[in-house]
């Protein structure tokens, strides 16, 4: 694969994915006002100046015309809080480029998500602030006070349900948490999107909220099952990182059937990490853990596979 067809691959998917983030962007723009728009801006710039300049300093081929430095930083500013501190981005967007991305060459060959990994960063770091979620009021968070998100009600073991909670304000993102994952409504519509663009990328989704649906339903932390797994996958940023963090072009296997393993044993490791977890929400964890096995995995799965082939030919 020659360079110049790598960037254009590389751009062209990265273009979908942007088009698939504009629904949360303007999402978070409409409940959390310029605020939103200001952490999003930080985070980009950043990532985008980590990148072109680390490029330089390691005598490596410019690749910020591919826009995934500005799919990173837009994808982990989503995941804060509306009223994080600006430095926050900026310190999550240096780590996920300069840590998880530079080291390991192009968009292609990336082991683990960047995102995932800015948002692990921080979260081990700044655990008090990146769940300090703000209540919505008026359209704007910023007069409300802290509100409790529904990950957190979930991690408290609180005997919540679907008839305790409104389902309307779920779906709608009137419910404190991160502020381009919170709208339920909108996340579908990007999912929508990708399932129509991208339907490859969209196998590893579809087996991911398989996964922690499974899991929620089988290891239930409210009273009702039908609750848990409702509750499970509207919390927190799961369904976003279904979409976003799962779904980096290097970490995704080459078989659809590997595609959908990977993304189920994702779910279901997700899923584990928010129970047993030190955070209320550990998806970007549950990803990386995934990230650094699934290659093997991926590897003895092709071997099983072309014995399978090759025992069929010789029997026929």
């Amino acid at each position: 694969m020659s360079e110049n067809f790598s960037t254009k691959a590389t751009r062209s998917l990265q273009l979908d994915m942007l088009a698939i983030l504009l629904l949360p962007c303007v999402s978070a723009w409409y409940f959390y006002g310029t605020k939103a728009l200001r952490l999003i801006a930080v985070s980009v710039i950043v990532a985008v100046l980590c990148e072109f300049f680390g490029r330089k300093l390691l005598r490596q081929p410019a690749t910020v015309s591919d826009l995934s430095a500005v799919t990173t930083g837009i994808i982990l500013a989503l995941m804060l809080p509306a009223n994080a501190p600006v430095w926050m981005p900026a310190i999550g967007s240096s780590f996920a480029v300069i840590a998880a991305k530079l080291p390991f060459g192009r968009n292609e060959t990336l082991p683990f998500s960047p995102a995932a990994a800015g948002m692990a960063f921080l979260t081990i770091c700044f655990s008090d602030l990146i769940f300090d979620y703000p209540r919505i009021v008026a359209n704007t968070a910023l007069t409300g006070s802290s509100g409790s998100s529904l990950a957190y009600l979930l991690s408290q073991n609180t005997s919540i349900s679907l008839s305790s909670v409104k389902a309307i304000d779920i779906f709608t993102g009137n419910y404190p948490g991160p502020m381009g994952a919170g709208c339920i409504i909108v996340l579908f519509g990007s999912a929508l999107y990708m399932l129509i663009r991208r339907t490859k990328l969209f196998i590893s989704v579809a087996g991911f909220m398989a996964g922690a649906a499974f899991t929620a339903l089988c290891f239930p932390r409210v009273t009702s099952r039908l609750s848990s797994v409702v509750l499970e996958l509207v919390a927190g940023y799961m369904i976003f990182a279904a979409l976003f963090l799962l779904t980096e072009q290097g970490t995704q296997p080459k078989l659809p059937l590997s595609r959908l393993l990977y993304g189920i044993s994702a779910g279901a490791v997700c899923m584990l990490m928010r129970r047993f977890g030190a955070f209320e929400e550990c998806a970007c964890f549950g990803i990386l853990i995934i990230n650094a096995v699934w290659n093997a995995v991926d590897r003895q799965l092709v071997k099983a596979l072309n014995k399978k082939a090759e025992g069929g030919t010789k029997n026929a």
